[in-house]
């Protein structure tokens, strides 16, 4: 009898966490972070990383969730996977000096652009051209309109990506040291939303 109750409150668990609580929102950081300069300096200069993150994506298409594994090898030369909770591969990215390949349903598809390529093939895109600098928390060349707050830390941008979607960031958290690298953020445009929950840097 207490199974049919069990879906339904995982669920709501489930969203609640993925949704974030608003206590978590702009937290202060157990360390105070560096000065703007040194920080971003630093932040600049990570050329080799990777992450996992929690991710929910809300379009008119559709609306997924699932696991993103990021791999930075270098400035140029990155992959990316985005796979559903069920560890089915949503799409797959490389990206190097010679191009972008995605693959999305078993099809390999070669591309300058890979977000519309992505938003063709899916239905719904991300700026991923900017996606190595956005994880980071740095707006690039392309950013706009740009928030700190009283850390310096930049807590939101404006960003036109490669199909002319305008994307709203927000970093609504960070972890708690003297880098204070990304933990929560949430992009926005017109008719999507994307939650990123990052639960690893390395």
């Amino acid at each position: 009898m207490a199974q049919p109750m069990f879906r339904p409150l995982s669920v709501s668990i489930f969203l609640l966490w993925l949704s974030g609580c608003t206590v978590l929102q702009q937290q202060n950081p157990d360390q105070v972070p560096l000065n703007v300069s040194e920080r971003e300096q630093q932040l600049a200069a990570m050329q080799q990383f990777s992450l996992q993150a929690s991710v929910g994506v809300k379009s008119p298409a559709e609306s997924i969730s699932g696991n993103l594994r990021w791999q930075q090898q270098s400035k140029a030369q990155y992959s990316a996977r985005l796979s559903n909770f069920l560890g089915i591969s949503l799409f797959e990215l490389t990206h190097n000096s010679d191009g972008s390949e995605i693959l999305i349903k078993g099809e390999s598809y070669h591309a300058a652009d890979t977000s519309t390529l992505l938003l063709q093939l899916s239905g719904w895109s991300m700026p991923l051209q900017d996606m190595p600098l956005w994880l980071r928390g740095l707006p690039g060349t392309n950013g706009r309109d740009i928030k700190r707050d009283e850390f310096g830390r930049i807590v939101a941008f404006n960003l036109t990506d490669s199909t002319g979607i305008i994307w709203q960031l927000e970093y609504q958290s960070f972890f708690s040291d003297s880098l204070a690298l990304p933990r929560r953020i949430v992009l926005s445009s017109s008719d999507s939303q994307i939650k990123v929950v990052v639960r690893s840097w390395q």
